[in-house]
């Protein structure tokens, strides 16, 4: 018969403490994103998707000469109109044809005369936009999760200082970071008016907080203090 042979765990060689520290910064937006919609309703559904198209096309050639930007399709659909008459089968008057995308690009510049562009071809602004692009997003990160380590240790050294220990160990370090909230703007507000005397909208890319937090456990030598 095998013999089966059981220990507790080994305990702590040392005083443990928790410890965190966190650092933050504000990074300027760097990446906009513009959400737009072709829509259009009427009784022939060969001619609505023809003009659906066809903007979506003149959109697409229009940009297809910017540096930087990815344009993409986020839906598209189409739809009965129905007709409700009380006390009678519902008829159908009509098609919805509805087309959605997104452009994404780190040319801030430019953002007042792409929606000045998709006004003018006859889509809709439905979305607008600032935030903290992914590749910068990491490096101000790992940047911050270095310094956020050192702070971490200096701590410990302060507390390894007060109990009289000349060294500590890190048993346990977990980091964790919060991404940034993008700057959003209603689509009224972001959107040129046709209207308005003003050639191009004043817009103001913002800024955005990131921000690392580290935590862990370290562990001091056991040290007798004499009482009082």
């Amino acid at each position: 018969m095998p013999t089966l042979v059981s220990a507790e765990a080994q305990g702590p060689s040392g005083t443990r403490i928790n410890l965190n520290a966190a650092v933050e910064t504000q990074v300027p937006n760097d990446e906009v994103v513009i959400s737009f919609r072709v829509e259009k309703e009427g009784t022939d559904a060969r001619t609505i998707r023809q003009y659906v198209n066809k903007v979506s096309a003149a959109i697409k050639s229009r940009l297809a000469h910017e540096k930087g930007v990815k344009l993409k399709t986020t839906s598209r659909n189409m739809q009965p109109i129905w007709k409700h008459v009380k006390n009678q089968p519902r008829q159908r008057t009509g098609w919805r044809m509805t087309q959605t995308g997104e452009i994404v690009s780190q040319h801030l510049d430019a953002v007042p005369g792409w929606l000045d562009a998709i006004e003018a071809e006859g889509t809709n602004l439905s979305g607008l936009q600032f935030r903290i692009s992914a590749d910068t997003t990491k490096a101000v990160q790992d940047t911050l999760r270095l310094q956020a380590i050192a702070s971490f240790r200096d701590k410990a050294a302060v507390i390894a200082k007060g109990l009289s220990a000349k060294t500590f160990r890190i048993i346990r370090l977990n980091t964790s970071s919060h991404a940034p909230q993008p700057v959003i703007y209603r689509a009224e507000m972001a959107m040129m008016s046709k209207s308005m005397a003003a050639d191009t909208p004043s817009l103001s890319s913002g800024e955005g907080k990131v921000s690392v937090n580290v935590s862990g456990e370290i562990e001091t030598p056991f040290i007798d203090f004499p009482t009082p």
